[in-house]
Order: C-alpha cells, then sequence, then structure tokens
C-alpha cells in the first residue's frame, strides 16, 4: 500500500494473531519510540506486553505498521474485546492501556508526516470487519491521536468523547524545589515530621535499581488496608504476576527506581518508580500506617523530588488525579475517552444509547427527582 505524502518505498501493513504479534515486533517497537517526538513508558512493549500477559492473555491482537526501507516509522498497536458498551453487547476495537492515566497514542517517528500517517491508519480501522466502536481510553489534549476521530467525524462516522480526571504534574524545571510541597503550611508540617522521626533514630531514603527488593514493596503495600480490602498487589495474583514483571523488565532496560525510605532500616514508605527520558514516574506508592501521622507519603515524595532535580529530571506526571496531589501542583493535562462508532446499525445504536438516550434519561431523572429504570 502507498501511503499518501511519504515516500514510495513506504509499506503498510496490518497483522492480527494474539500476544506473539506485539512480542515480536518488540525491538523495533522500541527503536521506533527512541525516534518519537514523545514518549512514556507506560508505552513501552515490556510494559504492554506485562499488561495483557497478565489481565488478558488470549486477547486477538491488531498491528498496524508502516515501514520506510524497511525501518518500523508508525506502529499503532490494539486489541479485540467482545465486551459491553453503555449496556450493550458490543465488540470492541481499542488501544490497550498498560496503567491507568496513561496515554494512548499511536507512535511516530519525529520526520513522518503525521497527518498523512494517520490518515492512512485510519483506512486501515475503518476496513478492518466486524467492529462496534473503537475505544481510545485516554487521550491526552493536543496529541496527534485526537486526528483520528476528527477524521472519522468528517467522513460521517459518529463520534464521541467525555473527559476523564486529568493527570496532575509537577514541573521540576519551571519551579522552585526549595519551596515543594507549594503549601508553606504543608512544607512546614513535612519538615516537623521528618525531625521527629529523625529522633526516633536513622532515617534514610534508599534508591534501589533491582528487582530482587521489589518484594518489600508488596509487603509494605499489602500490610495497610489495601491489603484488608483486598486491592494490594499481593491480594491479586494477575496484578502481581503484572508489577513483578514489569519490575524485572524495567530493570533490564536500566529505568528503575524503587525509592525506600526507611527508620532504623524498616521500610515506612515507597515508591514503585522510574526515571524515563527526564521524566519521573511513580505507578505505585505505599506507606506504613503506623507512621501516618508522621506524613511519611509526603515526606518520601519532597526527597525523592529533591533527587530528581538534582539528577535532571524535568517532571513528575504523577498519574490518576488524588485530592492529595493537588496539594503539590495545580498544573495538570487534561485528556479524554475517544470512541469512533462504525456506520452499522449496532454502532450507531451504541452511539445513540451514549450519548443520546443515557443524556435525556438523565435529564428526566432530574426533572421528576426520581432515576428511572433503564432497563425498561
Amino acid at each position: 500500500m502507498i501511503i499518501r505524502g511519504t515516500s514510495s518505498r513506504a509499506r503498510m501493513d496490518v497483522e492480527t494473531g494474539g500476544l506473539e504479534i506485539f512480542a515480536r515486533l518488540a525491538n523495533e517497537w522500541r527503536d521506533l519510540l527512541e525516534d518519537a517526538s514523545d514518549d512514556h513508558p507506560y508505552n513501552r512493549p515490556e510494559w504492554m506486553l506485562a499488561h495483557l500477559r497478565a489481565y488478558f492473555p488470549k486477547a486477538p491482537t491488531i498491528a498496524i505498521t508502516i515501514r520506510q526501507s524497511g525501518t518500523l516509522k508508525v506502529l499503532a498497536p490494539l486489541m479485540r474485546e467482545y465486551g459491553s458498551f453503555s449496556g450493550l453487547p458490543a465488540r470492541k476495537i481499542r488501544m490497550p492501556l498498560s496503567m491507568p492515566g496513561a496515554p494512548n497514542e499511536v507512535v511516530m517517528a519525529r520526520e513522518m508526516d503525521h497527518e498523512a500517517s494517520l490518515h492512512a491508519v485510519w483506512d486501515v480501522l475503518k476496513s478492518l470487519p466486524d467492529w462496534d466502536v473503537l475505544e481510545l481510553p485516554s487521550v491526552y489534549e493536543k496529541t496527534p491521536i485526537l486526528r483520528l476521530s476528527q477524521l472519522a467525524d468528517s467522513e460521517g462516522y459518529k463520534t464521541g468523547s467525555w473527559p476523564l480526571p486529568p493527570i496532575p504534574t509537577i514541573r521540576l524545571n519551571r519551579c522552585d524545589i526549595a519551596k515543594l510541597p507549594p503549601s508553606s503550611v504543608l512544607r512546614s508540617r513535612v519538615l516537623q515530621a521528618e525531625r521527629r522521626l529523625s529522633e526516633l533514630g536513622d532515617l534514610s531514603l534508599q534508591c534501589f535499581e533491582k528487582a530482587d527488593v521489589v518484594q518489600r514493596f508488596f509487603d509494605l503495600e499489602a500490610s495497610g488496608w489495601k491489603g484488608k480490602g483486598k486491592s494490594a498487589i499481593l491480594s491479586d495474583a494477575r496484578s502481581l504476576q503484572f508489577f513483578d514483571e514489569a519490575a524485572r523488565e524495567a530493570e533490564k532496560f536500566k529505568y528503575l527506581k524503587l525509592y525506600y525510605l526507611e527508620l532504623n532500616g524498616k521500610l515506612i514508605s515507597a515508591h514503585f518508580g522510574m526515571n524515563y527520558r527526564d521524566r519521573y514516574y511513580a505507578p505505585k506508592i505505599a506507606y506504613e500506617e503506623a507512621y501516618r501521622e508522621y506524613r511519611v507519603g509526603h515526606l518520601i515524595l519532597s526527597k525523592i523530588m529533591r533527587e530528581c532535580a538534582q539528577q535532571g529530571i524535568v517532571e513528575y506526571p504523577m498519574g490518576v488525579l488524588e485530592e492529595w496531589k493537588t496539594e503539590w501542583t495545580k498544573e495538570s493535562t487534561r485528556r479524554t475517552f475517544q470512541c469512533i462508532f462504525n456506520e452499522s446499525f449496532r454502532g450507531r445504536l451504541l452511539y445513540a444509547a451514549r450519548f443520546q438516550i443515557k443524556p435525556r434519561l438523565k435529564k428526566l431523572a432530574q426533572r421528576i427527582g426520581a432515576v428511572p429504570d433503564v432497563r425498561s
């Protein structure tokens, strides 16, 4: 296939199968990310594969690729899922999300014509058989992938979206590190807590780059309310498989940073962290609840941010929005859940259910002061 706006040496392929498709592309995928204009660790093949192996081991996958002179220049990794949408059965094609809050993106080399590449990807997507809705579960503002919905809309396909909680972000290159957290009251309390802890013994921040100590993190997280509520990593075999593999892969590719705050050798707070392309990420954090009064979650973060600044880290995308994170930054990245519906009857029915019928039922419920039975 010749791609509009590109050299005649460009070749597009569509591969379908299982997880072996992504595994076979992994090395090329990593090389492409090195040449991409933006990159996140959660979009790397090792994270994507760890997630899929743990939660969707038999998932049918689709890889749309564009190569120039045999070199991978564009990749759209997708999966099929037979589930529900707005309470109705649906055949989905969606872009996998290896972590909540991670961005969806078609990976494209800097030198590629992004507009032409996205046109080519969309031409393939709309021609794929047996789908009702294409889901992009986490699309960041001002990113190229937004063009897919715009292209579909321009051709008469139904599209829809809704806002998701933004991603709070600490911009280390734009703030005074000595004034983190920015609230003077919280900053004073954290300093006071550190002094009180230091009076109890030796307080130190340790950083490990080997996955063989990650079990300490899992044990700490499971010791508190997450363990009691069965939401800790150790409470779910799939989560344990995922994070154990992710830790080993992060070590292998040299971006793992396990930060452990210890008091007399006892672990009291921890970050499952990563330093990746001048950004810091922490997909999981944990603390010892017996030390909650010492604000150990805030304390470890203040120490990590100072160390990151010294290492040239420019920002920390803090993941899914939580109230405590707003005490550290007012900056955030907006994002949306994007949907494109097939022109089939079922696709249009799903669109109507989510974006026409549901809003009307909500208005009706507000008027009568009761929630109607949607099933009836």
